[in-house]
């Protein structure tokens, strides 16, 4: 699904940053590469220069405007090619949803963790309070990244 302006944070030459557009998890951002690269490997040395610093400055807002306990940065593939990567935020709140969801004995898996919220979150069934929270989080993230 392709988010809305709305949920978009900064653009630039290399890379465009936006809340996940299906997803309503607050904070949870993706960083996509622009033009066709699928690979780290098809980046031009400008962009490979400038993905670093990117990275860093989006985990430190998520950091800063959520609170995380700790922010996963992940990169797949298997649907969408084209260059990605997420940014998600892993709270005490999600943390303690997830391991009631799934049941004692079960320990944080982060790969696990973001399958089970983007099934169980989906933004189309988010209330309007949790889709309301996460376009205030998403306005302090982009507020954060244009003071950078």
């Amino acid at each position: 699904m392709r988010p809305s302006e709305e949920h978009l944070i900064c653009e630039g030459g290399y890379f465009r940053a936006e809340q996940c557009g299906d997803c309503c998890v607050p904070g949870y951002v993706i960083l996509s590469a622009r033009g066709s690269a699928t690979s780290i490997s098809g980046l031009s040395p400008a962009a490979l220069n400038n993905l670093g610093p990117r990275l860093a400055l989006l985990i430190r807002a998520i950091e800063a405007v959520v609170r995380p306990e700790l922010v996963y940065c992940a990169r797949f593939g298997e649907e969408v090619k084209a260059l990605h990567f997420h940014l998600f935020p892993r709270t005490a709140e999600l943390a303690r949803a997830f391991l009631a969801d799934i049941g004692t004995g079960t320990t944080l898996n982060g790969p696990l963790l973001l399958d089970w919220a983007r099934e169980r979150h989906t933004f189309l069934a988010g209330s309007s309070a949790e889709r309301a929270k996460v376009h205030e989080v998403t306005h302090g993230i982009r507020e954060y990244v244009k003071a950078d």
